[in-house]
């Protein structure tokens, strides 16, 4: 818990550039090549998209699944006013994780939440 806690203190939330998303009982982006929305833009420069995404979803069970990509901005969907994003990398997945957070977390939580998928002592 202390290395993680000093990492953690070292760098911020909004220099590590992480999208967060959150799909209420909604399909879990698994696969390279997958794609997921989000109503935010999470991002400036449509040249430079590419983030760490913690995808969260809430099932009705109250129950939290958890993945972890890369993912980057593709298109804008106007009928639903929603931002496609595309997964990069091989998602890292966490079912029924020992969490209970969310989209509006603070920035400790959802690094904790990161470091939980990824398997990262904490």
């Amino acid at each position: 818990m202390k290395n993680f806690n000093d990492n953690l203190e070292k760098l911020s939330f909004k220099k590590q550039k992480i999208r967060i998303i959150q799909g209420n009982d909604s399909n879990l982006p698994i696969n390279r090549g997958d794609f997921c929305w989000s109503g935010k833009k999470s991002f400036t420069d449509e040249n430079s998209t590419i983030r760490k995404t913690l995808f969260i979803r809430k099932n009705t069970d109250n129950t939290r699944d958890l993945c972890v990509f890369d993912s980057e901005f593709d298109s804008y969907r106007q009928e639903d006013k929603m931002y496609l994003f595309k997964v990069i990398n091989t998602p890292k997945v966490r079912i029924n994780a020992p969490t209970n957070v969310h989209l509006m977390s603070n920035s400790k939580d959802k690094l904790e939440a990161i470091a939980l998928v990824e398997g990262i002592e904490t």
